[in-house]
């Protein structure tokens, strides 16, 4: 896993003190959306999800992990694990190394859609389609998987031990 402590040891300022960012409930609710979002995932990809919340956060000048799940569709239908408390915990303290580029959104390419599939409404498919390497059908043959209309190449975020089946990180 990265270090979790950045050069200076703190996120880049935001418009507000860290102590009103790194409330219980904050810890609670970011990691209820990296449990939600990246469990059975490493601990790079947690993070990296744990980021774009942050960023989002920062971006938009918010306080509230809640605010920025009500209106970005994160899933939070899990409880938080220590793992996920802890990561939350060091990203709201600004003992996290940022390694996410300032990526803000992603999607999973094992989750989106198929080609091929039925029933995509409700689904941001406007993206095309895309080969991954390890998304499958069901008896095991590579399957291209739709891809959300807001990802563009330019501002595809790698991180390399993240699989990309898995996740895929951008900036916006």
């Amino acid at each position: 896993m990265p270090s979790l402590q950045s050069a200076s040891g703190r996120l880049p300022s935001l418009s507000y003190s860290q102590d009103e960012r790194l409330t219980r409930q904050n810890i609670e609710d970011l990691g209820r959306i990296i449990a939600s979002e990246a469990r059975g995932s490493n601990e790079t990809a947690q993070l990296m999800v744990g980021w774009t919340v942050i960023n989002r956060m920062k971006r938009r000048h918010l306080r509230s992990v809640s605010t920025v799940w009500q209106h970005n569709n994160y899933a939070h239908n899990h409880p938080a694990t220590t793992i996920s408390r802890r990561i939350a915990e060091s990203l709201l303290s600004g003992q996290a190394r940022d390694i996410s580029q300032g990526a803000t959104l992603f999607y999973s390419p094992i989750s989106m859609p198929k080609e091929g599939d039925t029933g995509l409404s409700g689904y941001d498919i406007q993206g095309g389609l895309e080969t991954v390497d390890g998304v499958r059908d069901r008896s095991g043959r590579p399957i291209k998987n739709y891809v959300p209309s807001w990802a563009r190449p330019g501002q595809y975020v790698r991180i390399f031990s993240v699989p990309e089946r898995e996740f895929k990180f951008y900036r916006e």
